[in-house]
């Protein structure tokens, strides 16, 4: 997995580590400025870019520019470097690498300084078609607001045609992942050392473009280290071990039986998608429980699937005189799903409920199964055995009764310190999904836009569900699950593009993300 850190914790993560280590900062800025520069210049080469700009500030952001700047000229591209602020207000490692930079002007045609006192200037100097923005203005750093000389330089810049952006470390001015106004928008984020946490949310994650990590010179286990915060990134690697390999003397019943609770009138999709995707996961049996009247249709959708027949209310949702049967089959289960498609009537609602009151089970709650518990979220508490729920934004905003604007505005605490709150695995649905069981959170990094289809989520809640009954780790689970789901998404936009995903069309894909995540 890796570290992510928030913007402004990643500095005091670097101090200890450069007292710790005893290496300079100096040389981190040399690393961290060669490194990007080797990326760039592939870049430069791959797109025939003969236009460079660097913007440079007066922090160890500019420090990284100046230094990417000299590697620049020394390979023989022209470069122009606009200095925000005056040269009087740069100081340590950054004047180091400015001072050497200036000393190249002197004697090198393809290097320019220019100074920004008057913003005509820069419009009239900036070398414009086909050219490449190198943003080193204001590091991880910045606070407020950006003053309106630069937000006009900015605004200016995004408005330029035909031109690529690259940020070093993260986007000038971008504070929070939700204000992004007057942000230059990046086409690609060369992370210093790790990733940081404004660059993979909501707005952040759109202005900073691909995000890419460059090595500083120090190893990930020292930043592993100080990840107080327990945030990570969801790699490959991770979730192999939560993929089970069936034994060759396994059966049916050793590989994981799932007991579903799915579906009403009008809602035979939702179990039908999540049923399917149990036992394409490696599920070895999955019952699943269905309103009576529903039979007739669900029969014929399903073969692979075990169908079982349970007392309905008028509305064809669940009626609490078919808790006898669900019981036995409860106790029959390694993990049961409750919610997709079942309705919100009250009757049913009471039913799922007074399962979660009286079994203490493996259970993974999703959709409608969510919505029980708006204000009886204390029946959640004090199991033995885990549940994990899976909202999304809004399920979670109304059964956590907070404000989604909120939500979205402090992801991180929200998520926290429900999940801690009521000892719960929590997979809060959104791009990307994170998992979090209120002590580590972790951020998915599969999963593109094609997923934002009816049913995506109900395939999902049968991905983790399988993968919970066949490993009884419920934190594994919800970690490999929206991997998977994630991973399934990304074969298909590559094979049809962002909006043509069908959420059966991922069901077809999970045997071949599982071999790609194991092989």
């Amino acid at each position: 997995m890796k570290s992510i850190f928030f913007n402004t914790e990643v500095l005091d993560a670097e101090k200890k580590i450069i007292t710790s280590l005893n290496i300079p900062s100096l040389i981190l800025m040399e690393n961290a400025g060669y490194n990007s520069f080797l990326y760039i210049s592939g870049f430069i080469k791959k797109n025939s870019i003969k236009n460079i700009n660097i913007l440079a500030g007066k922090g160890n952001n500019a420090g990284d520019g100046f230094v990417i700047a000299r590697h620049l000229v020394a390979s023989g591209n022209f470069i122009n470097v606009f200095l925000f602020y005056d040269e009087k207000e740069l100081k340590g490692d950054a004047l180091i690498n400015y001072e050497i930079l200036r000393n190249l002007s002197k004697e090198y045609k393809n290097l320019k300084i220019i100074f920004l006192s008057d913003l005509n200037v820069f419009k009239r100097e900036i070398r414009l078609e086909g050219s490449l923005i190198i943003d080193a203005v204001f590091g991880v750093g910045f606070k407020g607001e950006l003053d309106a000389k630069i937000k006009e330089a900015f605004n200016f810049i995004n408005d330029l045609k035909k031109k690529k952006i690259i940020a070093v470390d993260t986007v000038s001015g971008l504070a929070h992942y939700n204000k992004t106004d007057g942000c230059l928008k990046a086409d690609i984020t060369l992370s210093m050392g790790v990733k940081k946490y404004n660059s993979v949310f909501w707005g952040g994650r759109i202005v900073s473009g691909l995000n890419e990590i460059m090595n500083i010179g120090i190893p990930v286990s020292e930043f592993d280290k100080r990840n107080e915060r327990r945030i990570f990134e969801i790699e490959k690697s991770d979730v192999e071990k939560f993929i089970p390999v069936r034994n060759i003397h396994s059966n049916k019943y050793t590989n994981g039986k799932l007991f579903v609770l799915s579906g009403s009138k009008g809602f035979t999709g939702a179990a039908y998608l999540c049923s399917l995707s149990a036992l394409k996961s490696g599920c070895g049996a999955v019952i699943l429980g269905i309103p009576d009247s529903l039979y007739p249709i669900m029969g014929k959708k399903l073969n692979e699937v075990i169908i079982l027949p349970l007392n309905e209310t008028n509305e064809k949702s669940f009626s609490d005189e078919s808790y006898d049967k669900i019981k036995e089959k409860i106790k029959w289960s390694n993990t049961c799903l409750i919610g997709p498609g079942i309705g919100r009537n009250e009757e049913t609602l009471g039913l799922v409920r007074k399962i979660i009151r009286e079994n203490d089970i493996n259970l993974v709650l999703d959709a409608d199964g969510l919505f029980a518990f708006r204000e009886y979220l204390t029946l959640l508490k004090n199991k033995k055995n885990k549940i994990i729920l899976t909202p999304h934004y809004g399920e979670f905003a109304n059964l956590a009764g907070i404000d989604i604007n909120y939500l979205k505005n402090n992801i991180y605490e929200a998520a926290t310190v429900f999940a801690k709150k009521y000892g719960v695995i929590l997979v809060l649905k959104d791009s990307p999904t994170i998992v979090t069981d209120g002590k580590e959170f972790f951020i998915n990094s599969t999963g593109r836009e094609n997923l934002a289809t009816v049913g995506s989520g109900d395939v999902l809640a049968g991905i983790i569900a399988s993968l919970y009954a066949q490993t009884k780790n419920a934190v594994g689970s919800a970690v490999a699950g929206v991997y998977v789901h994630g991973l399934c998404g990304d074969i298909l936009y590559n094979e049809t593009g962002s909006s043509s995903t069908l959420a059966s069309e991922l069901i077809d894909k999970i045997s071949k993300a599982k071999k790609e995540i194991l092989n």
